[in-house]
């Protein structure tokens, strides 16, 4: 598409005639329409304020090879990092996801039947989900350099969900040594505290520095 294609569809597309165009321009009607008809070219000066007019740039405009302002190189590199971006994230989020649903099913299993069987079979396909993760980190899908701030904020965020029944066995274990009886509640309140304070703890540890 030549430059006077392109000024003939932005000015249809804007509602504009020729002379309405050539009066906010400050120049002739005869000067558009030797611009859209006879292949000539504006001076720099009224190029930059067709540029500004019409929202699009001046590459654009000038280039027949582009279709619109994503034809530009850079902007093809700008949008093909931020899909990029917005598809490994979207990936950690499905793997972390993974976690919280793994332990929800632990829990629910755990409260109901005090098995356990499900919550070595939760913890184990949690593990899956770590190898799976780890696989992916590898797999040259996201650029190298990316990697180990990917593989940070996936661990930071799966520990939260990994650790709980750890801390949770540990707590009954160390509360199996106390010398009076502490309720079911208690043991809970201990737990959560617990969890809270030792997942936070490796949250600011493995902050990016």
């Amino acid at each position: 598409m030549t430059f006077g294609e392109k000024l003939l569809r932005l000015r249809k597309e804007g509602g504009l005639s020729q002379e309405e165009l050539a009066e906010r321009l400050s120049v002739s009607r005869q000067a558009v329409s030797r611009w859209e008809n006879e292949g000539i070219l504006p001076d720099c000066g009224n190029l930059l304020e067709i540029s500004k007019l019409f929202g699009v740039s001046a590459d654009y405009l000038l280039h027949d090879d582009y279709q619109s302002d994503g034809d530009l190189p850079a902007v093809r590199t700008v949008k093909a990092r931020l899909e990029g971006e917005k598809e490994r994230q979207g990936v950690l989020l499905f793997l972390g996801g993974l976690h919280a649903v793994f332990l929800l099913l632990a829990m629910g299993a755990w409260a109901a039947w005090q098995l356990l069987f499900p919550v070595i079979l939760c913890a184990a396909a949690s593990l899956g989900d770590i190898l799976f993760a780890e696989a992916w980190f590898r797999s040259g899908k996201a650029p190298a350099e990316e990697v180990p701030g990917l593989r940070r904020r996936y661990y930071r965020l799966g520990v939260w969900f990994f650790a709980w029944f750890p801390v949770r066995l540990l707590c009954i274990g160390m509360l199996h040594y106390w010398p009076q009886p502490i309720n079911t509640f208690l043991v809970d309140v201990i737990t959560v505290c617990v969890w809270l304070l030792s997942c936070g703890w490796a949250w600011w540890l493995t902050r990016k520095k």
